[in-house]
C-alpha cells in the first residue's frame, strides 16, 4: 500500500488488453498528475493469455503510482473490479475498462461532481460509438434497470463510475455471486449523479461482449433482481388456459351444432401452447434454483494471487489472502 493514502484510486480490469495497456497508463498519469491532486492506479490482470501481465510488469517497474493486482485466473470482468476495489485505497475510487472508449482524460469531470457532496457519479455516453444493435439492447437495458431500481440514469451501462471510500467499502460486503454493479450500488442509496462524458470507438483488441454475452447479461441481470419472470409466467399461464377453456366451450358448441370440427388439429394446437407454456415456466424455475444452487456453494468470487507495488515498494508486502480484501 502506497506511504501516504492517495485522494484518488484508479481502478482498471485487464483481461487480454496489451494493445491499449501503454497507451492507457500513459493518458490516466498524464490528466491524473495534471489535475494536482494526489493518486494510486490499481490495474487487475484477470487471468489475461496475451502479453498484458508482462506490460503490465514493465510499467510496474517505471511508475511508483501503478499497482499489479493478480488474480488465479480469469474470473470474468465484475470480480475483477471487486478485487481491485478491495485493494484501492484512495478516499474516492474511480473504474475505468481498458479499452479506452471512455477517455481517460474525463475522470476530473466525476471527482468534481463527487466533490459537490454525491456519493456515486457515472458517467454518460452522448454520443456512442458503438454498432446500432449494441445501443438498442443498452437502451432497453437502462429503461428496465430504471424502472427497478428506481434510480434514473441515462447510462447504466458506462465503464466510467466514481465511488466515494464508504460506497467501496460497502460494496466489498455483499456476497451474492449474480452480481450487476449499477443494481448493487442502487441498493446501497445515496445520492447519485451522472455526467455527460465522451466516448470513442475501440482502440485496439476485441470486445468480450458479442451479441450472446450482452443477451445473456441482460438475462442474468432480470433473474438476479427481481422475480417478475416467474410472475410474468404465471400470468401467461392462466391466459393460455383461459385460451384453453375457451377452446373447448367452441369445441362443444360446435358439437351440439353438428358442424364438424377437425379434432387432431384442435388437440395438436393445444398440446403445444400448454406443453410450451410449461417448459417455459420450469426453465425458468431452474434458472432460479441453479443460482441458488450457485449461492449455497459459497465460492469465492475472486482471488487474488498476488499484489504488486511500485519500485519503491516489495512485491509481496500487504498482500491479501486469497478472497480477502487487504486491511485499509
Amino acid at each position: 500500500m502506497p506511504e501516504s493514502r492517495p485522494e484518488i484510486s484508479i481502478v482498471v480490469p485487464i483481461f487480454n488488453e496489451a494493445a491499449t495497456l501503454r497507451e492507457l497508463h500513459k493518458r490516466i498519469v498524464a490528466a491524473l498528475e495534471g489535475y494536482g491532486r494526489s493518486f494510486e492506479i490499481v490495474m487487475v490482470d484477470d487471468g489475461s493469455s496475451d502479453e498484458s501481465l508482462t506490460i503490465l510488469n514493465e510499467l510496474r517497474g517505471e511508475c511508483a503510482h501503478l499497482r499489479v493486482v493478480r488474480l488465479a485466473r480469469n474470473f470474468g470482468q465484475n470480480p475483477a473490479l471487486y478485487a481491485g476495489f478491495s485493494v484501492a485505497v484512495g478516499d474516492y475510487v474511480v473504474m475505468i475498462d481498458a479499452d479506452l472508449q471512455n477517455y481517460p482524460e474525463d475522470i476530473p469531470l466525476l471527482i468534481e461532481k463527487l466533490d459537490e457532496g454525491f456519493d456515486v457519479v457515472s458517467g454518460w455516453r452522448v454520443h456512442r460509438q458503438d454498432t446500432a444493435f449494441r445501443r438498442m439492447a443498452s437502451k432497453a437495458l437502462n429503461y428496465f434497470v430504471a424502472r427497478i431500481t428506481k434510480v434514473p440514469l441515462h447510462d447504466y451501462g458506462c465503464a466510467l463510475k466514481a465511488f466515494r471510500r464508504e460506497v467501496v467499502d460497502h460494496m466489498g460486503l455483499f456476497t451474492h455471486q449474480c452480481r450487476y454493479l449499477p443494481v448493487d450500488v442502487a441498493g446501497l442509496g445515496g445520492r447519485v449523479a451522472e455526467v455527460e462524458v465522451r466516448h470513442d470507438e475501440r482502440a485496439g483488441g476485441e470486445s468480450k461482449y458479442n451479441m450472446f454475452r450482452l443477451i445473456r447479461t441482460g438475462f442474468d441481470l432480470l433473474t438476479s433482481i427481481t422475480s417478475a419472470p416467474l410472475q410474468f409466467i404465471g400470468f401467461i399461464g392462466w391466459l393460455f388456459a383461459f385460451g384453453g377453456f375457451a377452446v373447448g366451450v367452441r369445441v362443444i358448441y360446435l358439437r351440439m351444432i353438428d358442424e364438424g370440427v377437425p379434432m387432431l388439429q384442435t388437440v395438436i394446437a393445444l398440446f403445444f401452447i400448454l406443453a410450451g407454456v410449461q417448459m417455459i415456466a420450469t426453465g425458468m424455475m431452474c434458472e432460479y434454483v441453479s443460482r441458488i444452487y450457485i449461492e449455497v456453494q459459497r465460492r469465492p468470487y475472486y482471488i487474488i494471487k498476488d499484489v504488486a507495488e511500485g519500485p519503491s515498494k516489495a512485491t509481496t508486502e500487504n498482500t491479501p489472502e486469497e478472497g480477502e480484501a487487504p486491511t485499509k
